[in-house]
């Protein structure tokens, strides 16, 4: 050991040390997971953690690569220096609890996500939100507490990487000849280690980390730090700026076949003219156009796993089962993305989300052939309610746009009844919603209301009048939120314009609660009910739906005429043959047997039969499968991006 210069044992031990530091880090996260682990074996658990360890070499390499630059130098020409050290310590330090940081802020977030920490995370911070999403933050407890493991592992590694270097020894037996061996060996190993891999052609990515049909084993070996700096370098990409999967023309002619178009507009390629006039969809006693009132509820986070219906076992959601056995109900629908404004873009404009390109801020501000904007040009009157702040996502700036006459708010309710960053709980923007709801119905003309929920959404606050059964706070506030949807229909059901209303209730997104593949379906699949007893069959239907779906399904049970220039179909008339969702950086495509899983970026693709829960990978055995349903979900986003760069979203022929 005499013989090893004393930047190699140094270096050595603080690699050691940071390992050490990082497999405590991926415990926690394995232990806090502990119930998406599913079926597995000690040995893949262990090959995870191999994994870590490449995922974390890399990143060790790239903080401390010149730092170590300079102790080399320093241990070439200089004696022990006391002031070198605590500069060397305090840089390391700061550079390696930045880390922590990271690797402490990856729980919450894949508890949220089921996705390893990246980009999308800071894509607020550059659009105004920050002060919103750090109030959110430092109001959740959990949050808060997660810097608590910063903290000491800061302290632990300031404490002994001054330990390492206090009693480092040899720095005046310089060999040169084996110094600089050593220094050529040294840094050898850590540029093969901040590559991650041995192959010329790429260095290590994050599919590498995917070696098992286990979706929790293969994100695990992944590194916070690593996946937040790939993602960045992906951002910047120009390839990933904007999708370009195939031609616009091939994309377009492969939407105009799947949505049933034989005489496309020549400048609105996906307009169609849906006519009422003679006949009109199933599902409806009443056969005749009408202004029924149309009250789209969007709800935070309500997962269709967390109901009944479901196969949840808990009874979280006892009025939403009760209504779904009253309703025309879609038990098959998804989501279209994993975020609230994916919720709110594709229910009101039915169109898809793409990647991390945010729909509501993209700059102009277009407009589309949406719900609010084609029943304004029937005499309705729009209104958009949510808790908290209207400006938080450029909600107000976009739906204005795309007619919402009236947006009510938390600048709108007293300030006594903010209790949270994300405003009011959810049963008081409803009874506040009333008297509103009163008003419009007395001006004799119909009107449309969209209304986003948040109480199921962390910081979670459950108002003292509200007795949950639950012990767990995260299943008192699913309780919270069904009892304020039972208020609210309860109050409605007392107004004279109940029985005119037509009531819709789909998520915004849904929950991590199944883990059995890299997408989590829980997090996309939502129950869609569509209310209105006294004019619609309870019917529960099976086949697949999306919420881009709400717009044409609610014009037909309205039976009004209207040009549908969006994605969405009308679910009384017309039948999907795939759904397709994205997760940020990641796909899915779905029928009702087969799941196609797609992360360009890595080349990882997968076929399961999500259907029977298996975790197999079927797409050597099934190509066929997966490159239909391929082709199916990038035409369509293809599209989906033609439409917008040409501005096309708003059918102008129809005015």
């Amino acid at each position: 050991m005499n013989k090893i210069p004393v930047f190699v044992k140094i270096t050595v031990k603080l690699y050691l040390l940071l390992l050490a530091i990082y497999f405590v880090f991926r415990v926690a996260l394995l232990l806090l997971n502990l119930d998406r682990l599913g079926e597995t074996t000690a040995w893949e658990v262990i090959q995870a953690f191999v994994m870590g360890v490449r995922f974390d070499i890399v990143t060790i390499g790239f903080v401390i690569a010149i730092p170590t630059i300079a102790l080399t130098i320093c241990s070439f020409w200089c004696t022990k220096c006391r002031i070198f050290e605590k500069i060397y310590t305090i840089v390391l330090t700061v550079c390696f609890t930045i880390t922590f940081g990271i690797c402490a802020a990856d729980i919450p977030y894949f508890d949220q996500f089921f996705d390893r920490f990246n980009i999308t995370a800071f894509e607020w911070m550059a659009t105004g939100d920050s002060v919103f999403v750090f109030k959110m933050i430092f109001e959740e407890p959990t949050y808060i507490l997660m810097m608590l493991p910063v903290l000491g592992a800061g302290f632990v590694f300031w404490y002994f990487c001054n330990k390492i270097l206090k009693n480092s020894t040899g720095w005046e037996e310089v060999n040169y000849w084996r110094y600089g061996i050593y220094t050529v060996l040294l840094w050898g190993l850590v540029f093969i280690g901040m590559r991650g891999r041995l192959n010329e052609k790429s260095p290590i990515m994050v599919g590498t980390a995917y070696f098992c049909n286990n979706a929790m084993l293969n994100q695990l070996g992944l590194n916070p730090n690593f996946t937040l700096a790939r993602s960045y370098l992906d951002s910047k990409d120009p390839d990933n700026q904007s999708v370009s999967f195939m031609s616009d023309d091939d994309a377009i002619k492969n939407v105009q076949e799947y949505l049933g178009i034989e005489t496309p507009n020549p400048d609105f390629p996906i307009a169609r003219t849906r006519d009422f006039s003679t006949t009109l969809g199933s599902g409806r006693n009443d056969m005749r156009p009408n202004d029924y009132n149309v009250i789209v509820v969007i709800m935070e986070g309500m997962s269709y796993n967390k109901t009944s219906h479901g196969g949840n076992t808990q009874n979280l959601t006892p009025f939403l089962d009760s209504l779904m056995d009253n309703s025309l109900s879609f038990n098959n629908c998804y989501t279209t993305g994993t975020h609230t404004y994916c919720g709110i873009y594709s229910t009101s404009v039915s169109y898809p989300v793409i990647f991390r390109n945010q729909a509501l801020k993209r700059i102009p501000v277009l407009q589309y052939d949406g719900l609010a904007a084609t029943l304004q040009k029937y005499g309705y009157q729009t209104v958009y309610f949510t808790t908290h702040d209207k400006e938080f996502d450029n909600v107000a700036g976009f739906l204005s746009q795309n007619g919402v006459e009236r947006i009510v708010s938390q600048a709108d309710y007293p300030v006594s009844e903010v209790k949270t960053t994300l405003g009011v709980p959810d049963d008081y923007m409803f009874r506040f919603a009333m008297p509103i709801f009163d008003e419009m119905a007395s001006n004799n003309r119909p009107f449309c209301a969209t209304m986003m929920t948040a109480s199921d959404h962390g910081p979670f606050y459950v108002p003292d009048y509200f007795e949950p059964r639950s012990e767990d706070i995260r299943y008192q506030i699913t309780e919270y939120a069904d009892w304020s949807l039972r208020r609210f229909i309860e109050m409605a059901s007392e107004r004279p314009w109940f029985d005119n209303t037509l009531f819709v209730f789909v998520a915004d997104h849904g929950a991590v609660l199944d883990t059995d593949y890299s997408i989590p379906l829980s997090y996309f699949h939502t129950p869609l009910v569509f209310y209105m007893p006294k004019h619609l069959q309870a019917v529960e239907n099976g086949s697949i739906a999306s919420q881009m779906d709400v717009f044409p399904t609610v014009m037909g049970v309205l039976g009004k005429n209207y040009v549908n220039n969006t994605f969405g179909i009308d679910l009384l008339k017309e039948e999907r043959r795939f759904v397709y969702f994205m997760g940020d950086d990641k796909y899915g495509v779905l029928d009702d047997e087969w799941l196609f899983i797609n992360k360009p970026s890595e080349g990882q693709k997968g076929l399961y039969r999500y259907s029977e829960k298996e975790k197999k990978n079927y797409i050597t055995e099934h190509p066929e499968i997966a490159e239909e349903m391929q082709k199916y979900g990038e035409s369509s986003w293809q599209v989906s991006e033609y439409q917008i760069v040409k501005k096309k979203t708003k059918f102008l022929s129809h005015e």
